[in-house]
């Protein structure tokens, strides 16, 4: 029931898509603007790299391969693949400083870059609080300006956790990946296992994330928290709902993942403008409706649908509670 309402509340709010991508695509050159000033000046070396090239084209030749079945590559592929990351590591490691500094100026704009995107998550939990509470339609531009502290307080915490919950994440299926492919002796069984596994890693560690921190943004812009009271309680309601939440968000994150992976192939990449935009808008009504759901709060689904909790399938006019 969480999936369907809040997949019903994106529709209903579709328009918001066209505002975030609109947004996200300003942060976006701002941020690529300041990478390009900072780090390609100082890792151009390594895109001229014949090491690079290798690697690239060899990671090419191997989605080939398993596509088509190329048992014999595939069988070989585990110690080329090491051969080539370990040449790579070497002409890197010939420039420590360089590397360095590209390293903490690439930190420094993607820490940047999920803050501003944060602020814009935040934004449309307003959007959408106001759309359940009272159908209001709220500006963009109003709202940012009304939760741009409280956004900024909440991203400040939210952002250095997350990004070092996921880079230990990506560092382990990374690990997970390279240790299948020596566990398992047929190569080409062990490929789609270690891809497939790794991935699924992947998506159950960031459905975990969601569900964790599900209720707290909606507990300070629909519970009017303050921010450390609202941690408490978002928390507190994740682990009490964790069985749901998470089976929601996993199931989410694979819709998303076919649906971008499908529309980038079918399209060109076309549909990923459309795509990205609506993943993002799809977790934020999740985080809302499951806040209300459990809340045992009404809200707005659409113009004409009104939600009561306590009798979740039954429809009903808002306005029957109250007296004129």
């Amino acid at each position: 029931m969480l999936f369907v309402n809040a997949f019903r509340l994106l529709i209903d709010n579709f328009s918001l898509t066209f505002k975030y991508l609109l947004y996200k695509l300003i942060i976006g050159a701002v941020c690529i603007g300041l990478a390009a000033a900072l780090i390609v000046p100082n890792v151009s070396f390594l895109f001229e790299s014949a090491e690079l090239s290798s690697l690239s084209a060899l990671i090419k030749d191997f989605l080939q391969a398993l596509v088509s079945g190329d048992t014999e590559f595939l069988n070989g592929f585990p110690s080329r693949f090491k051969d080539a990351v370990s040449s790579l590591g070497e002409l890197i490691s010939a420039q420590t400083g360089r590397l360095v500094f590209v390293v903490v100026s690439a930190v420094v704009v993607l820490l940047l870059y999920r803050f501003l995107s944060g602020l814009g998550n935040f934004v449309l939990g307003g959007l959408i609080d106001d759309k359940m509470s009272s159908y209001a339609k709220t500006p963009f531009s109003a709202s940012f300006i009304k939760n741009l502290g409280k956004a900024s307080l909440w991203q400040l915490i939210y952002v250095p956790v997350t990004f070092l919950y996921d880079a230990a994440v990506l560092a382990l299926c990374y690990v997970f990946f390279l240790i299948l492919l020596n566990i398992i002796s047929f190569a080409l069984f062990a490929t789609a296992i270690a891809l497939m596994l790794s991935v699924t890693l992947f998506l159950a560690s960031q459905a975990v994330k969601l569900t964790l921190f599900n209720g707290i943004v909606p507990a300070v812009v629909s519970g009017r928290m303050r921010l450390s009271a609202a941690i408490g309680a978002g928390l507190k309601e994740s682990c009490k709902h964790f069985g749901s939440l998470f089976a929601t968000y996993l199931v989410t994150g694979l819709i998303i993942l076919w649906a971008g992976a499908s529309g980038a192939l079918c399209t060109f990449g076309a549909a990923l403008v459309l795509i990205v935009p609506m993943a993002f808008l799809m977790l934020v009504c999740i985080q809302f409706v499951s806040h209300y759901t459990f809340g045992k709060k009404k809200y707005f689904l659409a113009e004409d649908k009104i939600v009561s909790p306590k009798e979740e399938k039954e429809e009903h006019n808002f306005y029957d509670d109250f007296e004129i």
